[in-house]
């Protein structure tokens, strides 16, 4: 096997360049790491990762014990850990105890050899007697283990209330009798469940048992639970495997009467019994993962640090909101107009559930932006509509709400229950005008920067960049910035590029050019209106906004994008370094068959820090008969396990906790930073600076000038110069 001395002769450079490039450390020309990366390539010579980090003294070796990879709680737990500390260069070791202390003994004292950096351990030991180094951080998970340093960490659902609320609904249930089963009660999560839900049963005068035994004699147990001399009412585990294990039992005798079963589980996509309470241990495997990550910042004297406690919920009626009964509404059909995207697209899906569930029919009507604001504009003038029910862009909610909408009732329950589920960070332009609230936020999103993982983590185009710019390269937060990154990665300013343009632009129509320019203008400190209501984009900050973009035009391809989604595929391509989206289109790049990206995907707010908000509201129009139907429809909608399947399919329903969902996380990450950047996010300002004032208007204006400088027409000040006099007419005094 060739050598590093090898490696040093055949590309020309000394032992000590070698060794840094293959260290990934020191400052070495990016000439020099291609030489080096060839000939270490040409001579098959294969890195040594493990051994790299231990001569540099810093391991990254995480070790994770557990009984079994079988249980899907063990298998999402791993997923959780592995996905968020591969992408920081960690080794991740699984090893599996079968639930045995004598074993586990023996791997720990396997996983204490490795010198890891922390051991994740869900264990069945009642007390730990192997010695563990002060810098080795030790997670036990779901069961506490004496015996190990003061500085051990650990992480549980909190077991105590899924055993009450399990209980709770087993009672509400009617049933009488109940057994209990688990693997051994002296485990700590074994003991709280049991209790919490022994406690319950007794303060309703239930009859109940107790019958602890190993997971591996769950087909044995299930039999004894299935032929018991006076047969119980129902079961209540601690596992979806004692779930299965009692139904295959009762399959190879039809004439036993199958009891309900009630069973805390590891979350899993798709619906679930109603009798399931959900556990994330993914999104708890991610949490690890964080507390890994910044092990050295843990203040141990504080016990939140070293002691945590995650929230589960008990699944409502096989995850599908109860059927509420509208003794008029049944066989209803409802109309529905909304623009064409993924999100009514993944609605259209899921309608033939909500048919069934409710026996109201709901027709989808699909429509192109242009046209739904044709539509709106024309309902707006008579008053009249064949529809129930409404999607309008948000940017129109000022001017048209309150024409074709009737108010909704706050006080109204189903209302006040939707209110609830939706990000707290929504501003009201969403929901109300002049304080009367008229729709509910439906796909509502943000402007948000993408970038390309893979390649702003190159070490070679990170050196290229340093040696070409004399400045690290990294997420650009002004556009200044963002131009200078763009130009880098455009081939044709700079033929070493890894991507063919720097970034996507969205300018085919006047109010998707007006999306590129505003943030720009806001950068500037532009505002409009002014604090004295004038409209003034004959500015400095509107011109240099302008030139601004014409440079980003510069490190774009020539063809122009219409829409968002046409932008996300290009850049789904894999042929540009960064792109501009809304986010209820970023999905879109995930969801390209042949996407180059997916994965390998940085967000971040957009450069200054003032993105446009987007996406619409849906509404109940005042031509509506049906106000009971159309409510028990978007009580479905809204509701968590709905919101989160549209989301799944590619589309967006702003229900709060789709951030709690780790496989979603997983599969837009981005999803997670959009409250806070709702909160930067401006659009649709409700201040009365101009009661003329038209934001859609306003838009289609600005972009018609900037379409008018990009086909060369006018200049930047003719352009605007003739813009402002149609603002002065359209929005000036009366």
């Amino acid at each position: 096997m060739a050598t590093i001395k090898d490696i040093a002769k055949y590309a020309g450079v000394s032992h000590g360049t070698v060794s840094n490039v293959l260290n990934r450390r020191g400052n070495v020309s990016a000439e020099k790491i291609k030489l080096v990366e060839r000939a270490a390539k040409e001579l098959g010579y294969q890195l040594d990762f493990q051994a790299s980090k231990l001569r540099r003294g810093k391991s990254r070796n995480v070790c994770i014990i557990v009984p079994d990879m079988e249980r899907n709680r063990y298998n999402k737990l791993y997923a959780g850990i592995e996905k968020e500390l591969r992408e920081k260069d960690y080794t991740i070791e699984i090893l599996c105890s079968d639930g045995l202390p004598a074993t586990e003994t023996n791997l720990l004292k396997k996983a204490l050899s490795m010198k890891p950096t922390a051991i994740v351990l869900v264990s069945s030991l009642l007390r730990n007697e192997e010695p563990v180094p002060e810098d080795t951080m030790v997670v036990m998970v779901d069961q506490y283990v004496n015996g190990f340093p003061e500085n051990a960490v650990f992480i549980s659902f909190d077991y105590h209330r899924a055993g009450r609320e399990i209980a709770e609904k087993c009672v509400r249930d009617g049933n009488k009798s109940v057994i209990l089963l688990c693997e051994n009660e002296r485990y700590t999560s074994n003991r709280s469940f049991i209790r919490g839900a022994k406690e319950v049963l007794e303060n309703e005068g239930c009859y109940f048992e107790v019958q602890e035994g190993p997971d591996f004699m769950l087909f044995n147990r299930a039999f004894a639970v299935l032929y018991a001399a006076d047969p119980f009412d129902a079961v209540i585990t601690m596992s979806r495997g004692a779930v299965e294990s009692i139904k295959m039992a009762c399959s190879y005798n039809p004439q036993l009467e199958l009891p309900n079963l009630y069973s805390a589980v590891s979350r899993k996509f798709g619906y679930e019994n109603s009798n399931m309470y959900e556990m994330d241990y993914k999104r708890m495997g991610k949490h690890i993962a964080e507390l890994i990550l910044k092990k050295e910042e843990l203040d141990m004297r504080d016990e939140a640090s070293w002691k945590v406690q995650l929230p589960g919920k008990i699944v409502e009626e096989g995850r599908l909101p109860k059927r509420k009964v509208y003794p008029l509404q049944s066989g209803e059909t409802l109309k529905f107009l909304t623009v064409k995207n993924a999100t009514s697209e993944a609605i259209k899906r899921l309608l033939p559930m909500f048919r069934e569930q409710s026996r109201i029919d709901v027709q989808v009507m699909e429509v192109s932006y242009d046209e739904l604001r044709r539509m709106i504009t024309k309902m707006k003038v008579s008053g009249e509509t064949v529809f129930d029910l409404v999607r309008i862009d948000m940017a129109w909610m000022m001017g048209e709400s309150e024409r074709i909408f009737r108010p909704m009732d706050g006080d109204n329950q189903t209302v006040r229950q939707i209110c609830s589920s939706i990000f707290p960070g929504i501003p009201q332009e969403y929901y109300s005008v002049n304080g009367v609230m008229y729709a509910l936020p439906l796909d509502a999103c943000v402007q948000m920067l993408f970038c390309r993982k893979d390649v702003f983590e190159d070490e070679l185009t990170k050196r290229d960049y340093y040696e070409s710019r004399r400045q690290k390269l990294m997420i650009p937060e002004d556009f200044k910035a963002y131009n200078e990154v763009a130009s880098f990665f455009t081939r044709r300013h700079n033929r070493k590029s890894p991507t063919g343009y720097g970034t996507t632009l969205t300018c085919g129509r006047t109010y998707t050019a007006a999306c590129e320019i505003l943030p720009r203008f806001y950068e500037q400190g532009g505002s409009v209106p002014d604090e004295a209501g004038r409209v003034r984009i004959d500015t400095e900050a509107m011109k240099e906004a302008f030139r601004g973009y014409l440079e980003s035009r510069e490190y774009a391809a020539e063809e122009a994008h219409f829409w968002w989604r046409e932008a996300a595929e290009a850049f789904s391509d894999g042929r540009t370094a960064m792109n501009i989206l809304f986010s209820n289109y970023a999905a879109d790049m995930v969801h390209n068959p042949s996407s180059k990206v997916a994965g390998k995907i940085i967000y971040a707010e957009v450069p200054g820090g003032r993105p446009l908000l987007g996406g619409g509201s849906v509404g109940l129009t005042k031509s509506t008969k049906k106000e009971g139907a159309c409510l028990q429809f978007l009580e479905w909608l809204y509701s968590d396990e709905v919101a989160e399947l549209v989301t799944y399919l590619g589309g967006f329903i702003c229900n709060k906790n789709i951030v709690d969902n780790a496989e979603i996380l997983e599969l837009y990450p981005w999803i997670e930073g959009i409250e806070e950047m709702f909160r930067k996010g401006k659009r649709g300002s409700q201040e009365k600076k101009n009661q003329r004032f038209d934001e859609f208007a306003f838009e289609d204006v600005l972009g018609q000038a900037l379409t008018t400088v990009i086909s060369g027409a006018a200049t930047v000040e003719e352009a605007l110069e003739e813009a402002q006099k149609t603002c002065e007419r359209l929005f000036g005094e009366m």
